[in-house]
């Protein structure tokens, strides 16, 4: 197996990256190091043609710099031997922050200078060998610039460190963070919070209620927690957009337009739960209870030992309900809703409320036929269990395990999991002192595509549509409210929209269309006087 060694130091405001790696051999024409021009829309790393410096056995190694296409379409720089290589090669090169401002709606993952350090995944600026996906590596920091060096696998309070471990995807995956941090984090048992700039929030209170969510997800999973680090780094957009690492979670906030740190904090809260909780298997398999779990359990924890108010978990219950049951994709089955999910805005959020609904549905069934004795906790702490001692645990085996407490198959259970507005989540979903009620909620549907929502420029405009019908034109942008207000428009409202026409901005009322769900919402049961 090969051995990848990277070595990492500040150097004037950028980051001086090497690497070598053991005993190759690559022929004339070969690929010795490749990096994505992009990765999720976010820029990589700049080079020029002769920026890269390659060493081998016998010396110097010259390379040619290009770029090419992969099999997926995907555009990538390579640079390529000049003549044979042998033995241990090196490559090494200057890593410079990227300075255009960062493009809205994408991960923040390029490395960026701010607060006098500097902050990036790897992957954006650490050129790899290709055909070596398996290798061991080590990722060592060098302190000559002084400051701390955090990343996703560990961190250093100056000193030379060396980080180890396995798979160069894993590597990549890697988050870093450099600078004078050492008042500029915020610790919480396992839990660490890192910002080179202030966020414009407040960290303190934000870190106590994160780091007591951790804790107790820990204890509700039997299992125990590991360093959580959450890298915080700005932004010139209004919102949060996010990436999530080994071990780790980067957002990227306005400080001049605070969020308040309720939203923050479900964000965060989701992604804890990925640290514990995964079934094994294709994504088309096991996405609805990768990601509905972590719907499921960032509210159903923090609920239970009241971090959030009842009102705030029922407003997030109800709206997700009303995301999906009310959603056009609704009729979509677990493997044809994955088969969408990085292309279709309506099916990517079908997972999340299906897994959710369905642990729900399966924690009432698991109270109800063993008269309380066992739930879905059980089963979920069984999972982390066996998967800990390295047994792959996927779909079929989860069934098993529900059939061997229920008795009855249970396959079918989540195949009946459409949103269509009938059947589950059954009677008694979240606890016994909620009751659930069904109510008429519009298809949304205005005659654009439901992309319009999120990037707030028309695409797939329908003759004759709503929208089509007031003039609206194709590629126009338009002023929309946030997407979870829409969410929360009711049969007989309208959408409103802005255009800008002759210079001013002009609003028209759109109807949001006469085809209605049936829509699963639950409220308390009034105290008992």
């Amino acid at each position: 197996m090969a051995h990848l060694r990277v070595s990492v130091a500040p150097e004037e405001q950028a980051l001086r990256v090497s690497w070598r790696l053991d005993g190759v051999t690559f022929d004339t024409g070969d690929v010795v190091a490749l990096l994505p021009l992009s990765i999720a829309g976010a820029p990589t790393l700049r080079l020029g043609d002769e920026a890269v410096a390659a060493t081998d056995e016998r010396g110097p190694l010259g390379l040619s710099a290009d770029v090419v296409e992969d099999a997926d379409g995907e555009q990538l720089r390579v640079w390529t031997a000049v003549r044979p290589a042998r033995g241990d090669v090196e490559i090494s090169y200057l890593a410079e922050p990227e300075t255009d401002d960062p493009r809205a709606a994408t991960p923040p993952l390029e490395l960026r200078a701010e607060g006098g350090g500097l902050s990036g995944a790897l992957k954006c600026f650490l050129l790899l060998p290709p055909g070596q996906d398996d290798a061991t590596f080590e990722l060592r920091w060098t302190a000559a610039g002084g400051g701390v060096f955090v990343t996703s696998l560990g961190e250093t309070d100056g000193d030379d460190t060396v980080l180890t471990g396995a798979g160069l995807e894993r590597l990549g995956d890697t988050y870093v963070m450099w600078g004078d941090l050492a008042d500029r984090h915020l610790r919480d048992g396992e839990l660490s919070i890192w910002w080179l700039t202030e966020p414009g929030i407040d960290v303190e209170a934000f870190r106590a209620r994160l780091g007591t969510t951790y804790r107790l997800m820990a204890e509700t999973y039997g299992a125990p927690g590991r360093p959580y680090r959450v890298f915080l780094r700005t932004h010139p957009h209004r919102g949060l957009n996010g990436s999530a690492h080994p071990a780790s979670f980067v957002m990227a906030l306005n400080p001049d337009h605070p969020l308040d740190t309720g939203s923050i904090y479900e964000t965060l809260a989701h992604e804890l739960v990925h640290e514990w909780l995964h079934l094994d298997g294709p994504v088309e398999d096991v996405t609805w209870y990768n990601e509905g779990a972590a719907d499921y359990y960032s509210l159903v924890v923090p609920f239970r030992a009241r971090l959030i108010e009842e009102d705030a978990f029922l407003a997030a219950v109800n709206l997700e309900a009303r995301e999906c049951y009310a959603n056009a994709r609704r009729d979509l089955t677990i493997r044809e809703a994955q088969r969408l999910f990085f292309t279709d805005f309506l099916a990517h959020r079908l997972p999340y409320a299906r897994g959710m609904f369905y642990l729900a549905d399966l924690d009432t069934r698991l109270r109800r036929d063993t008269s309380g004795r066992q739930c879905v906790d059980d089963l979920v702490r069984d999972v982390v269990r066996r998967r800990s001692t390295g047994e792959r645990v996927g779909v079929e085996q989860w069934c098993a395990a529900v059939e061997d407490v229920l008795s009855i198959a249970e396959w079918p259970a989540l195949e009946a999991l459409v949103f269509t507005g009938t059947g589950r989540p059954g009677d008694g979903c979240f606890g016994p002192r909620f009751v659930q009620e069904t109510v008429a909620v519009p298809v949304l549907d205005v005659g654009w595509d439901h992309s319009t929502f999120l990037t707030r420029r028309i695409a797939g405009l329908r003759p004759g549509g709503a929208a089509d019908e007031a003039g609206l034109l194709e590629g126009e942008s338009v002023d929309l409210p946030k997407y979870l207000d829409i969410l929360r428009l009711d049969v007989g409202d309208v959408l409103d929209v802005g255009v800008t026409r002759d210079g001013e901005l002009v609003r028209l009322a759109l109807p949001v269309g006469d085809i209605v769900a049936s829509v699963p919402q639950w409220r308390s049961t009034p105290s008992e006087p």
